[in-house]
């Protein structure tokens, strides 16, 4: 029993050891995040880490405790061999999940989470996403610290066994002690002696959100928001709900007057869902001067300056436009046709208001995130993806370069009834940034955005020219910011910021900001207002220009909530609801605001199940 005692404390501290090695790595690799954080931060995000990993490893231990009671009246050579398989099977595991979470970090400025997990069930999406060098360098890296971490455990961990049985005295022996090492892992699983066990919250240990970052143990965090989705499903409660929907309704209350900003009651339309045009690369909205002829088109038009995006994914920016709903964290409502067949989608109203073709383009794949099912249910009349383009137009990774689905765009327009409603999706500024194009600037994502926009300046010469500006409303908006180059997390509310452009011959008020703080889902209200078309059961959504609209924007991440005005920005964890960022204003009123919308917001998701909703 001692060696089994022995072997035990020896492979607990091999854990602390190995997490503490790729929370090292995680630093190095990922060390253009740190910007200003000191060197003492980050060498004392290892004491909050160490408190998150000597917690997972308790888990992994109990685990050891278990095999240990199971196996005790066998021979000790067959325990050991178990209790070795045991780490042979977990050690590649934690270390393709660990170093996965690396390079996670690099994309999206955030831990694996239920959401990052969700995307194995479509593994080519994973590599469409990254470079083939960097696939390639993941699995010998997989495999070299597999080898490495396997051989440690074996010198260090691992000793000669006894062959012989324990006999019945023995074994009540070694069940006691073992039971007495299983109740031990509690003080570390709990991470304290006080009632609250150890949460997410322990790694938020100073102002640095880098340092912070590196303190978190990255499969603790996994299966914690894994455990916290499940019990949740969705449900928030901070206050009654009567009170919560009082105060959701005085936050979107509207009068019902606005401006008339467009020149019919039915123009054509055009929505363009600009990938990862993130404010970044908007010159007028503080970032690099990438899109000229973005800029260009905002003098024949009204520019919203202060827009957000509902989350930091193409399933929830896309649902945000089409919907106006903003979905909540770690839930893709797209990915559940239960769900979003009660939504309402602005397709639909447009064709219960006269219009006629109703069209959906899209470069890539429409099985992405269960795409297809929601552009069905939106009440599309056709529907071009990547089947529709020859072979020789597609990139290596995505599907087809911008270039051409502009083209078929133009055809799309051409061969229309009026009036048309058409949506396009675009395609070639999402990782891995491959464009058909010699490079223009260095930074991978700013390229592709520069290309994306070259490709939008020849589409609208060729719109002027085929007659195709006068009598159309074209709305052109992104689906969620990016990391970027700015290195922005999802607790800083830029990474939010989006561009949102209503240009064409409809539109009769030209070269217009409109400064009023506002989400992706509001361009739902907003339109339809300006159409005479009603939006009242588009809940979430406001008409961003009514008199007395209360300028604001929710978005949310895997693990927290935000809320945004011209006075306040907050962020909450989800898991704990513990403030990330406070800022501007802090009385008690500004700081039930996010947390109202995320409880009605909640509530309302989680009842597409209930039988009101069948």
């Amino acid at each position: 029993m001692k060696r089994f005692i022995y072997s035990f404390l020896r492979a607990y501290l091999f854990w602390l050891v190995f997490f503490a090695f790729f929370r090292t790595l995680f630093i190095i690799v990922n060390q253009s995040f740190i910007e200003d954080t000191p060197i003492t931060v980050l060498l004392a995000s290892y004491w909050p880490g160490l408190r998150m990993d000597m917690s997972f490893a308790g888990y992994l231990m109990l685990l050891v405790i278990v095999f240990q009671l199971f196996l005790l009246p066998l021979k000790k050579d067959f325990c050991y061999r178990c209790f070795k398989w045991v780490y042979y099977i977990l050690i590649p595991i934690f270390v393709g999940l660990l170093l996965g979470d690396i390079n996670l970090f690099r994309y999206w400025a955030g831990h694996l989470n239920k959401e990052a997990i969700s995307f194995l069930k479509t593994p080519d999406i994973i590599f469409d996403s990254i470079h083939l060098g960097e696939a390639i360098l993941f699995f010998v890296l997989c495999v070299v610290f597999s080898w490495l971490w396997i051989f440690l455990f074996n010198k260090v961990v691992i000793k000669t066994a006894f062959q012989s049985k324990f006999n019945q005295k023995q074994i009540a022996v070694n069940w006691l002690y073992t039971l007495l090492l299983g109740a031990f892992m509690i003080v570390p699983i709990r991470g304290s002696f006080s009632v609250a066990p150890i949460n997410t919250g322990v790694a938020y240990f100073s102002g640095y959100l880098f340092a912070n970052n590196a303190a978190v143990n990255p499969l603790w965090n996994l299966a914690y928001s894994m455990k916290r989705n499940a019990i949740n499903d969705g449900g928030y409660s901070f206050m009654d709900d009567q009170k919560a929907q009082e105060r959701f309704n005085n936050l979107m209350h509207q009068s019902g007057k606005f401006p008339k900003i467009l020149n019919t009651d039915k123009p054509n339309i055009v929505v363009i869902l600009l990938e990862s045009f993130s404010a970044q690369a908007i010159k007028k909205l503080g970032g690099q001067n990438v899109t000229p002829n973005l800029n260009t088109l905002m003098k024949e038009g009204i520019f919203f300056s202060n827009l957000y995006s509902a989350s930091f994914r193409s399933d929830y920016g896309i649902v945000g436009v089409l919907t106006g709903y903003p979905g909540i964290p770690g839930y893709s409502v797209m990915q559940y046709p239960e769900k979003s067949r009660h939504l309402n989608f602005i397709p639909q109203k447009l064709k219960k208001a006269g219009y006629k073709d109703l069209n959906f383009l899209y470069g890539g794949d429409m099985t992405f995130k269960n795409m297809k099912s929601l552009i069905v249910l939106a009440g599309f009349d056709s529907i071009t993806s990547i089947e529709d383009f020859p072979a020789k137009y597609r990139g290596k990774k995505w599907g087809v370069h911008d270039q051409y689905t502009f083209e078929k765009l133009l055809n799309l327009l051409e061969n229309s009834n009026n009036p048309s409603f058409s949506f396009f999706f675009t395609l070639s500024s999402h990782e891995p940034f491959d464009v058909p194009m010699e490079r223009v600037i260095n930074d991978d994502y700013l390229n592709s955005v520069y290309y994306t926009d070259h490709c939008l300046g020849i589409f609208f010469d060729q719109v002027k020219k085929r007659g195709l500006w006068d009598n159309t409303l074209f709305i052109l908006v992104a689906d969620h910011g990016v990391v970027g180059p700015e290195k922005l997390g999802y607790t800083n509310a830029r990474r939010y910021h989006i561009p949102m452009l209503w240009t064409g011959g409809a539109v009769a008020v030209k070269d217009t900001v409109i400064e009023t703080v506002a989400s992706q889902v509001d361009l739902a209200a907003t339109l339809l207002n300006q159409l005479n078309i009603d939006a009242s059961d588009f809940k979430f959504s406001k008409n961003i220009l009514d008199e007395s609209v209360n300028g604001f924007a929710f978005v949310h991440y895997p693990d927290g909530f935000g809320f945004i005005d011209s006075n306040v920005f907050q962020m909450y964890n989800k898991n704990n609801f513990s403030v990330q960022v406070m800022s501007g204003a802090k009385t008690k009123e500004d700081s039930l605001k996010a947390k109202v919308w995320m409880q009605i917001i909640a509530k309302d998701f989680k009842e597409r199940l209930s039988n009101e909703w069948k």
